[in-house]
């Protein structure tokens, strides 16, 4: 085989690997709940928490810390916190038909405020002065988020 044989065989192996590596991401398009670095460096507590909800399914503002993957060490955390606007949240997908929260297990970047806790928005950047969101965006604690804080370290074990 020449050179230039060889040269357009691993081109189209190349572009095979491509292509196969694009099929993949499709079929997983809406399936995985992207967790926002953006958030995760605004929050300075980054929390699982049990959210409770009532009778009617609407979810409480107070919950328990189930775990904390980080904060700062002169400020630990734990029992049951209250976080202003988590009855607003919402998940990036849907989860069993709806982005709202629900009972259960999230993750959840936390801001500590003069008067308690709330939902990490996006952080300032150049030429953007961060924002605070109208509807907060918390993640539910799934292999997938799992797998995402332990990429970037956050999560160690």
């Amino acid at each position: 085989m020449t050179f230039a044989r060889l040269k357009l065989v691993a081109a189209v192996l190349a572009f095979a690997a491509w292509l196969a590596w694009l099929a993949t991401a499709v079929a997983h398009k809406g399936t995985v709940q992207i967790v926002s670095p953006g958030q995760l460096t605004d929050a300075t507590h980054v929390v699982v928490l049990a959210v409770a909800a009532n009778d009617a399914g609407e979810v409480k503002t107070a919950a328990t810390i189930v775990r904390v993957l980080r904060a700062p060490e002169h400020d630990p955390i734990s029992g049951e916190i209250e976080v202003d606007r988590l009855d607003k949240a919402v998940t990036p997908l849907p989860v069993n038909g709806s982005r709202r929260v629900a009972a259960g297990e999230h993750l959840v970047p936390l801001v500590k405020t003069p008067f308690g806790f709330r939902i990490a928005g996006l952080p300032r950047s150049p030429g953007f002065e961060g924002a605070t969101l109208e509807q907060p965006v918390v993640y539910p604690w799934t292999d997938d988020v799992k797998a995402q804080l332990r990429s970037i370290d956050v999560l160690k074990d």
